[in-house]
């Protein structure tokens, strides 16, 4: 894959079934998402919009076909897109190349096309300005000839208060590499995400337990099987009964006790901290700081800028200084002045952010 595309953050909206995506291409490059790890090659200057959507296996089956990555509803009205980069997660993708293809989905109805080319970590394909696209699997080639060959996964954890907060319940989930982390947080915004290292090999329908180091916590079920889970749900694998300042680590083995997978869960140490309701709100940005600078998007960032100069809080030279510097520069710029300029114009700020993006509000507490 071309090493030199730039990432980027999409504008991100939470709609009833998972989340929507959106960027304007300010030129011709690759450019690569972020959160899902789609990666555009771009023509000319236009504005995407993609979504994952619901696979239909019953469509699938008569072909002999899985599911190999989500679904993308993808629109370009600028026809701007030439080629389109899904990821995969297969560890050895020339092993397996044959089984792999891609579900072309228009209005005229679904076909299967064979990749321009299969990286290490993504299945290239020619895209028209509006189609759906997703990875398949060949059953037979893949999980005959390659049954025992394993895919990349990943565990996700995510811990929510019980009983006061005296207990918390860690839900862990056994996912395909591919599955885009923001559509799994937005099934679960009212948990807190655990950071952890989540990369691992799993082999599909395989039967997994989860054990812990102290042992006699409660855990259930005693074993789950790992599946191609591309949404629209994102269940609990397994659930662990903790207390507020445990220690514990928490290991995935398979049905020989091999260990696959395993994590330190530390209650006791600093975690992200908790935004507080009645906190002021310039304390409230500094928490979020990280959070916005990291995942902000140009998009929001100009909007918040535009909206900030309409109300007086920020002047048209502090706009234009801060309009031509990168993303992340913009994003520190812009948060850090709003801090400086007092508990009124940050107040405002966090107006503002919530009215523009409320799925990263939601996100960084500030909602």
């Amino acid at each position: 894959m071309d090493t030199a595309q730039s990432s980027f953050t999409p504008e991100v909206t939470r709609e009833r079934i998972g989340v929507s995506y959106k960027f304007r291409f300010p030129s011709s490059g690759m450019f690569q998402c972020s959160l899902t790890g789609l990666v555009f090659n771009v023509t000319h200057e236009g504005e995407v919009t993609y979504k994952t959507a619901i696979w239909n296996n019953m469509v699938l089956q008569p072909a002999r076909k899985l599911p190999g990555g989500p679904l993308f509803n993808i629109e370009c009205p600028q026809e701007s897109i030439c080629q389109v980069h899904l990821p995969h997660c297969e560890p050895d993708p020339a092993l397996v190349s044959e089984s792999l293809s891609v579900v072309h989905i228009t209005d005229d109805g679904m076909s299967f096309i064979q990749p321009q080319e299969i990286t290490k970590t993504h299945v290239v394909v020619d895209t028209p300005y509006r189609a759906a696209f997703g990875i398949v699997y060949d059953v037979i080639k893949r999980f005959k000839k390659f049954m025992k060959k394993p895919v990349d996964g990943q565990i996700v954890l995510f811990l929510r208060p019980i009983y006061g907060e005296r207990e918390h319940i860690l839900s862990v989930i056994l996912l395909p590499g591919n599955v885009p982390l923001s559509e799994v947080k937005a099934q679960y915004e009212n948990c807190e995400y655990i950071q952890a290292p989540s990369c691992c090999l799993l082999h599909q329908g395989q039967q997994y337990s989860l054990y812990s180091d102290p042992e006699g916590y409660h855990i259930q079920p005693d074993r789950a099987a790992f599946y191609d889970n591309y949404g629209p749900n994102y269940h609990a694998s397994f659930e662990i009964f903790v207390g507020s300042t445990d220690d514990v680590t928490v290991m995935v083995k398979d049905p020989e006790k091999t260990q696959v997978w395993e994590y330190c869960l530390r209650l006791t140490a600093d975690r992200q901290p908790k935004m507080r309701s009645d906190a002021p709100a310039a304390e409230k940005l500094q928490i979020a700081r990280s959070s916005f600078i990291d995942k902000v998007s140009y998009p929001v960032l100009d909007k918040l800028l535009k909206e900030l100069l309409a109300r007086g809080v920020i002047s048209e030279a502090e706009a234009e200084a801060a309009t031509v510097k990168p993303r992340a520069d913009k994003a520190r710029e812009l948060i850090d002045m709003m801090r400086q300029k007092g508990e009124e114009a940050s107040s405002t700020m966090i107006t503002v952010f919530s009215s523009n993006d409320p799925y990263l509000s939601k996100e960084f507490g500030l909602m």
